[in-house]
């Protein structure tokens, strides 16, 4: 089955207002059709809650059916959406960027066409009804537990923990009791004024690190406001990558399901190709935006890309920061060794991203120009900007939909060749935009 999601973010008041919320709900609710239910929930902001009503009211004004799950995380609201015959979820969040932003997620088996000018509204006795969801987590927490690995309760981890404000009827801490998990939590108070962004800082990530370090912790663990995206922190102190994390868990999965197909982006890592050949196993790359879809239509055993963003397809159809995080607590309990050691067994390549200016008009002419250098003698990938293999190392050029720029992937097993790479495309990039 295919699984979109649709992101709108903008300024609240301005790029998006309640009259642009309750257009985009009656949007949806003009392509799911009447008497159909919608899911919709959010995060702790007050600007996710005045945008989420607006939102509602227009999917109630097509005859859809919404039902409300006020602050919940998105992969509690995604579970839940079977127990309704729905098929389409929406939630509303604070920018992991921008105070002033929100961030609308659209979540559906089809791809929602949201240029629609007319919007079919009914008649004031049609109007769809709003059922109000209070026990909203016992479902996903039984089937988290359900699924956890059992050796995790014979370890009693420690855990340092920053949920970014998005502990509003999570399940989380519930879940981690019951694994037998002694958790430390940071961040995880009602929302204040005066806060970081979603977004976690370098001095964030830092804090986390020096409270696992001092405490002698297992494993810190940063999930933002929805919950959706994790990050993790070796008991070392040491921040994991996304790729690393990709990498240990598809070795874990594909130990004990070999030949499976695993599903990332095209920014993904050589690493993951020598995990995944040495279990024989299938990687499909492809564009950033259709990761979740692909390990759908692929029947991916598993799937993830940046920033910290995991799919366990057996599980449900959603990325679920929650669940990865029980799925790596069952990795360590199993192997009975610390993260840190996970990591070391993930193939070593260095990797920078940085971004050049370039104009809108000149972006296709300058991949273009890489691509025709480039194809006649190695492996080139242009599902997503254009992603060229070397011998061990790869280069990775994806245009910004928005900005004047170029967005640089570069990787390679050692230092030096990564910097006569960065060196020789920066210059190819300035000499092709002329």
């Amino acid at each position: 089955m295919s699984k979109f999601i649709q992101d709108i973010r903008g300024k609240v008041n301005s790029e998006i207002s309640n009259e642009f919320a309750s257009h985009l709900g009656a949007m949806v609710g003009h392509y799911v059709g009447r008497d159909r239910y919608v899911l919709i929930g959010r995060d702790t902001s007050t600007a996710s809650q005045m945008i989420k009503k607006s939102i509602t009211s227009g999917l109630m004004s097509t005859g859809v059916n919404v039902i409300e799950f006020s602050i919940a995380p998105l992969p509690v609201i995604n579970y839940s959406k079977k127990f309704y015959d729905a098929n389409v979820v929406i939630t509303v969040s604070e920018s992991h960027l921008r105070e002033e932003d929100v961030n609308i997620k659209i979540i559906s088996s089809h791809e929602i066409p949201l240029d629609q000018r007319y919007s079919s509204l009914v008649p004031w006795y049609e109007i769809g009804e709003v059922r109000y969801i209070t026990d909203l987590e016992s479902a996903y927490r039984e089937a988290v537990i359900e699924n956890a690995a059992p050796e995790i309760k014979k370890k009693n981890f420690l855990l340092v923990m920053d949920c970014a404000h998005g502990t509003g009827n999570s399940p989380l801490p519930g879940i981690l009791d019951d694994l037998g998990c002694e958790t430390v939590y940071i961040g995880c108070s009602k929302k204040s004024q005066q806060r970081d962004f979603p977004e976690p800082s370098p001095q964030r990530l830092s804090l986390i690190s020096e409270l696992v370090f001092a405490a002698g912790a297992d494993m810190g663990v940063y999930l933002d406001n929805d919950h959706d995206r994790i990050m993790l922190i070796s008991e070392k102190g040491d921040l994991i990558s996304d790729q690393e994390a990709i990498a240990i868990f598809a070795r874990a999965i594909l130990d004990e399901n070999p030949g499976q197909t695993i599903v990332s982006s095209v920014v993904v890592s050589h690493a993951l190709d020598e995990v995944v050949k040495e279990y024989k196993g299938k990687l499909f790359k492809t564009s950033v935006n259709q990761v979740l879809n692909e390990i759908m239509e692929k029947k991916a055993i598993f799937g993830g890309d940046e920033p910290g963003m995991f799919v366990f397809p057996q599980f449900q159809d959603c990325f679920d920061g929650i669940y990865a995080l029980v799925m790596m607590l069952g990795i360590l309990a199993k192997g009975d060794y610390p993260i840190s050691t996970l990591v070391q067994k993930v193939p070593k390549y260095y990797r920078t991203v940085f971004t050049v200016e370039c104009e809108h008009e000149k972006k296709m002419n300058v991949l273009n120009k890489f691509k025709k250098d480039y194809e006649s003698k190695y492996n080139v990938l242009a599902v997503d900007g254009l992603r060229v293999d070397l011998d061990d190392s790869f280069v990775l050029i994806r245009p910004s939909r928005f900005e004047p720029l170029l967005r640089v992937y570069i990787e390679s097993k050692s230092p030096e060749k990564l910097q006569i790479l960065i060196e020789g495309v920066k210059k190819n990039i300035e000499d092709f935009s002329i």
